[in-house]
């Protein structure tokens, strides 16, 4: 498995797919990703990390570097890759892109049991606030660091 840094504007649309399960917890993630990240992968304001096993893609994360920002958005692992330590290689690999280990991140609250303790425990994330509303009426949001 090797982790791959890439600002291909192909690649970053066969990722895409790899996304759409958050939609539900995060409407238009989709326009969103097309709209704001492609955009910023081509300009080298966001990043893009591909987990591989020869030439298939197992999982990703999503970053953003910016001035006034650097954010951790996103960490998907493949259903069968999971619980084999790609997504912290991700993670880990992400704050070398960054060149932070205390990224910006935010949590939906079904996903919170998912990361909370690799965040927190791992890491020393810190929780910062809880927004309900968010990206979603009613739900809440867990925002790190």
């Amino acid at each position: 498995m090797r982790i791959e840094s890439t600002q291909s504007f192909v690649a970053a649309f066969q990722a895409l797919p790899m996304l759409k399960s958050l939609d539900e917890y995060y409407p238009d993630l989709s326009h969103w990703y097309i709209n704001t990240v492609v955009p910023g992968l081509v300009l080298g304001n966001d990043v893009l990390l591909l987990a591989r096993e020869g030439q298939h893609t197992v999982g990703l994360a999503l970053g953003k570097r910016s001035d006034t920002e650097r954010k951790l958005r996103c960490v998907r692992v493949l259903p069968e890759a999971q619980n084999t330590g790609i997504g912290l290689k991700l993670i880990e690999t992400m704050f070398e892109e960054l060149e932070t280990d205390k990224p910006h991140c935010t949590v939906a609250e079904e996903m919170l049991g998912l990361y909370s303790r690799t965040f927190v425990n791992r890491y020393g994330f810190a929780l910062n606030s809880v927004d309900k509303g968010r990206y979603r009426p009613g739900k809440l949001e867990y925002v790190f660091n």
